[in-house]
């Protein structure tokens, strides 16, 4: 009996041992350290694991303009703030990170222009499928984190923040002991859309590892503890919500756009509270003195025929109702300005995601409205 446990503990251990070795070649050639999406330093590791615990997940680096500044994963600066000057910060989710992609783009320079020439300090913290739960968190890390106060305050409300708020954060927010919203949980081994469990680890041990050897080392012991807690994530979604909605926590579009088609009373109500939430925030801090938010209609609230394709469901409508009970808060409602034919829009200006417009219409309609509304809203 004794001879025969030996014997079974030995073959385990030496059946271990002959995985983990092929674990190790295998990632000693796989030459992890060439992978583009890896950050480049030890400072944007650092922010993104600080930072995304708090705020969910941060702007994609890839699309970071200075290396040197690892905080634009937050944040960009088009001008500085000043004490004579109108501040200006601008949140929101994809919207507002596209100003920033490029500096070469024709809605960057023709902003940028318009923010020099009337003397403005401007910040975009833009940050793809931000909702408003993520922007009360962001606005509280600018203020605190890096003393960024804005007298004006721009902040973009998505068509999909709700699905987002509803989907994709409603069960990941931490409270304090006095119920004050403190972050959003990022998902660790969910290979969720923002779930950067592997890219930051990956990029740190490559960063501290010159060896071949230790790094393959490291590499090899992350990926098997990995394996393993994203097999026990799926197996716990699997009995929570079966086996047919087993990616239901990965919140693809389909299930974010599912409430602009039907939405119940008790959803409605919660994303109500959610963006009042954040617009309550703003209006507790005495530097800011104006509001402008900002929505427009997706492709399939303007010119989809089929009525189980057809958005029923329009943030804009939401919006309107708050900012019309509140003097400090001001209302750039596209929907409206299209069905009213106050804007000259069509339908082939979506690009084919049918939620974003192509950029020619996002520099003459989307930014020169915004220009135009600052201008009305400058004091």
């Amino acid at each position: 009996m004794k001879n025969n446990l030996l014997t079974i503990i030995i073959s385990f251990l030496s059946t271990c041992i002959i995985c983990y070795m092929l674990f190790f070649v295998y990632h000693f050639f796989e030459n992890h350290e060439h992978n583009p999406y890896l950050f480049k330093s030890i400072e944007e590791v650092n922010i993104s694991k600080y930072y995304s615990h708090k705020l969910h997940h941060l702007r994609g680096h890839r699309r970071q303009k200075s290396k040197s500044n690892p905080e634009e994963y937050i944040f960009s600066i088009m001008n500085e703030f000043g004490e004579n000057k109108n501040n200006i910060l601008v949140q929101g989710d994809s919207w507002i990170e596209q100003l920033n992609e490029s500096e070469e783009s024709k809605s960057y320079k023709n902003f940028y222009n318009f923010v020099i020439n009337n003397n403005l300090g401007l910040i975009n913290s833009g940050t793809s499928s931000y909702s408003p739960s993520l922007m009360q968190l962001q606005f509280n890390i600018l203020e605190k984190d890096f003393n960024i106060k804005p007298n004006i305050v721009i902040a973009y409300i998505d068509q999909t923040d709700i699905g987002d708020e509803l989907c994709r954060y409603r069960h990941s927010r931490l409270y304090d002991k006095n119920n004050n919203l403190i972050s959003v949980k990022n998902e660790n081994h969910s290979r969720a859309v923002f779930e950067y469990t592997m890219i930051n680890n990956i990029s740190e041990i490559v960063l501290l590892n010159h060896s071949k050897f230790f790094r393959t080392y490291h590499l090899t012991n992350f990926f098997i503890k990995y394996g393993y807690f994203r097999g026990i994530n799926k197996i716990k979604t699997i009995n929570e919500y079966g086996w047919k909605n087993r990616n239901i926590k990965k919140c693809h579009f389909s299930q974010i756009t599912k409430y602009l088609n039907k939405i119940d009373t008790k959803d409605l109500s919660y994303f109500n509270k959610r963006l009042l939430d954040y617009l309550n925030l703003l209006m507790e801090k005495d530097y800011v003195n104006k509001i402008i938010l900002i929505t427009f209609p997706h492709y399939n609230h303007l010119y989809e025929y089929n009525e189980k394709l057809k958005y029923n469901v329009n943030v804009s409508d939401i919006v309107e109702k708050i900012a019309q009970k509140n003097e400090k808060i001001y209302h750039l409602n596209f929907s409206k300005l299209i069905m009213n034919n106050e804007i000259k829009f069509e339908s082939s200006a979506y690009k084919d995601d049918k939620s974003h417009i192509k950029d020619i219409y996002y520099n003459n309609i989307f930014i020169n409205s915004i220009k135009n509304k600052i201008l009305e809203n400058l004091n």
